[in-house]
């Protein structure tokens, strides 16, 4: 488990370009960790756990709480996975889906968790009431409900940075609450042995179930900050598993702690059982009134910024209004919005009869995001390169026992809630809303093309759905036998084969049937025909122009340098520039063959004086994906390389190519070599590699890349891009 210290575990001021204004912005820690924590200890651990632990016996309330953490646990893995591969916008799980499944999606799912979360607040509101009348049994719950819920109101609209000082004060007091507790064994008159299975006189397993699963649910809050955090992509993954791991010890541990300090009827009776035989009961009161305000505190900070980025993407009614942003980056009318809600969920008198509604929502929005992991995984999509990487078991786990959970915690079985999620996609889907950002629906067109052709004839590809999909002019069978482990290693991961017989060649046409069918046998795509035409480079351009208006045309020609001439390869960028495809020239090592396929170096060109990195740089998307697809099919080692004119730029060139290796979500294991003496003595002093991959321009002689070729003592190949490829979708 990742740790959750971070270098951005502070508050870091950013600047709004748009105001000028400082925004303040929260680390790991005090942004992700600290309020999942204060949010998951709260009512349940010390109001409903012991009354759990008397109905259910010690085991049974074990298995309550690791069901509810099997559940939460995958669902932290499936965030974790998907925050690490792309830039999490604000908006949290809903822009997390919103990303893959597009707005349609992500507001079926996230207007439910906004109504959960808001709904979450009054309950965290009636668990401080209840531990209010411990001390003062005469006040009117209401108005102790209504003076607590207005005091946090206040201070979630003044700014999430006050709310979020307050809960520093209040995580040392709930430690020292929960010390105080575990002390009472040592303290009290009698201890009682626990009694491991209850009788379950006052609920079945199911509806204890429901009960006591909101308090495994403050997991979103961490990813509902995500618009506020210096580094979404590492806080919410380290934060969010950190505090998933520990609080669920310490419910765990507490069953134990129940079973040993009350009779299962003391339990049962008595729900604030903790404070009484605390060693210092003052210290537990305080630790619970201060974490059940913190755990209201932290989702009525939580749930406006998702309102607030749903808003702000058109999902919501009123949306100008409600995606305003303060200066200071506080979406204040987003929390007014939520503060009318959660007024409206006090309104049900009691925690018990609101937690199940809250379970229900969250559980959807469990499997949402379990659904989108497992399908991300089982599409291979390359733009699916997380730097947390889980088996796809995980997800399908999370989406199983999420269905289970459903079905059996919700009254009606789940169908309610199901059809609110489908009846708020076909309304969004109605408003034909525009997705602002690339998502994996036209990779699951691309993938599942069977059924939905019709449906991707019409859509875009989009540099998040690229994948290469060769187009292989061969002339002879020799040709075909050189190039097919080349071939075969770049498609592997979703690519596509048209193999293009040139020529008269009676035995070329009839061994490409054969291979193909032996590559579908190996779950490659690939197809072939044959064009009996005379000249090499008319044929290519026909084929081109033949496959264009297809349903998924070629986007890279695969061409080997030795049996073409300077002209051809002319033509060759001609034609691929005219068509926007991109072409790679092949130049076998001089013992021709690629060596054992080890070592891939991707050169890059010198990039001073200007580093910046963005979505399309040119001769670097296309060289970095092929090296990445090569080394993966290959299990060989990447490394980076650069030669600069200039020394003086050796760090800043370092720097580009880890922000690089970060950005593209290549294998840590990539190395970088950046030479300081021009490409020359880079040719000659670079660390040897069975494979090295180069950039081009329009103009290339086959004199100079065999030249490079034999300098660099490798098999090269020659990549130019097509402008549709990104190393950071």
């Amino acid at each position: 488990m990742p740790s959750p210290s971070s270098p951005a575990a502070n508050q870091v001021p950013s600047g709004d370009p748009g105001t000028g204004q400082t925004v303040e912005r929260f680390g790991t820690y005090n942004g992700v960790f600290r309020p999942v924590f204060l949010t998951i200890l709260g009512a349940m651990l010390y109001l409903r756990e012991g009354w759990m632990v008397g109905d259910a016996g010690v085991l049974g309330a074990l298995l309550i709480i690791l069901a509810a953490g099997a559940i939460t646990g995958t669902t932290t893995l499936s965030l974790a996975t998907i925050a690490s591969n792309v830039r999490v916008r604000p908006g949290g799980a809903f822009a997390i889906i919103a990303q893959a499944l597009g707005l349609e999606a992500g507001g079926a799912i996230g207007i439910p968790l906004f109504i959960a979360q808001a709904a979450s607040v009054a309950m965290y509101i009636f668990a401080f009431s209840e531990a209010w009348a411990y001390i003062f049994p005469t006040h009117p719950q209401v108005l102790v409900a209504g003076v607590a819920f207005a005091g946090i109101a206040l201070l979630a609209w003044r700014s999430a940075g006050l709310a979020f000082r307050a809960q520093a004060v209040m995580m040392v007091v709930v430690v020292v609450a929960l010390l105080s507790a575990l002390g009472g064994l040592f303290t009290a008159d009698q201890l009682h042995v626990p009694v491991l299975f209850g009788h379950l006189p006052q609920a079945n397993l199911l509806d204890a179930f429901a009960i006591f699963f909101p308090a495994a649910t403050g997991i979103m809050v961490g990813a509902g900050m995500s618009g506020s955090l210096s580094d979404p992509r590492r806080s919410i993954p380290r934060g969010t598993l950190w505090a998933w791991g520990t609080t669920l010890l310490v419910y765990a541990g507490f069953t134990l702690f129940y079973g040993a300090i009350g009779s299962p009827d003391e339990l049962i009776a008595d729900k604030t059982i903790m404070v009484n035989r605390a060693a210092v009961p003052a210290l537990v009161l305080a630790g619970l009134l201060s974490s059940t305000l913190m755990a209201a505190l932290s989702s009525l900070v939580a749930a406006p910024r998702l309102l607030q980025a749903m808003a702000s993407c058109g999902v919501m009614p009123a949306g100008a209004w409600l995606g305003r942003l303060t200066p200071k980056g506080e979406p204040r009318n987003a929390v007014l919005a939520t503060t009318g809600l959660a007024a409206l969920g006090l309104a049900a008198g009691s925690l018990d009869a609101i937690a199940p509604l809250i379970t229900s929502f969250f559980v959807m929005t469990f499997l949402a995001i379990n659904g989108v992991v497992y399908l991300e995984q089982v599409l291979g999509m390359i733009s699916f390169r997380p730097a947390f990487r889980i088996p796809t078991l995980v997800p399908l786990v999370g989406v199983g026992l999420c269905l289970a959970g459903l079905s059996l915690s919700s009254p009606f079985g789940g169908v309610p809630e199901l059809a609110l999620v489908v009846g708020i996609y076909v309304l969004l889907s109605r408003r034909h809303l525009d997705t602002p950002w690339e998502t994996v629906r036209s990779g699951v067109a691309v993938t599942l093309a069977a059924w939905a052709a019709r449906r991707a004839e019409h859509m875009e590809r989009t540099e998040r759905a690229w994948k290469p999909d060769l187009l292989v002019p061969v002339a002879t069978v020799p040709q075909v036998q050189d190039l097919r482990p080349l071939v075969e290693a770049l498609t592997r991961r979703n690519g596509s084969i048209r193999w293009v017989a040139l020529g008269q060649h009676s035995e070329l046409a009839a061994a490409l049937p054969a291979l193909v069918d032996r590559q579908y046998g190996q779950g490659l795509s690939a197809t072939w025909t044959h064009l009996q035409t005379h000249a090499y480079m008319d044929g290519v351009g026909l084929a081109l122009d033949a496959l264009g208006g297809s349903l998924f045309p070629p986007n890279l020609v695969l061409v080997d340098v030795p049996r073409v001439s300077d002209d051809d390869i002319g033509a060759y960028i001609a034609h691929c520039q005219r068509c926007a495809i991109g072409l790679a020239l092949w130049l076998p090592h001089p013992k021709g063959s690629l060596g054992p396929r080890k070592q891939i170096s991707v050169w890059l060109s010198d990039r001073s004086p200007d580093w910046k990195l963005e979505l399309h740089v040119a001769n670097l998307d296309l060289p970095v994906l092929v090296g990445f697809l090569l080394a993966d099919a290959w299990g060989a080692s990447l490394r980076l390389v650069m030669a600069l004119q200039d020394p003086t730029q050796v760090i800043e060139a370092r720097e580009f190519l880890c922000d690089l290796v970060d950005q593209a979500r290549l294998p840590s294991s990539t190395e970088i070599y950046v030479g300081d003496q021009g490409f020359q003595a880079a040719l000659r002093l670079s660390p040897k590699a069975d494979l090295h991959i180069f950039g081009i321009g329009l103009t290339v002689s086959k004199d100079r890349l065999a030249e490079v070729s034999t300098a660099c003592g490798g098999s090269t190949l020659w990549l130019l891009d097509s402008g549709g490829e990104s190393a950071l979708a």
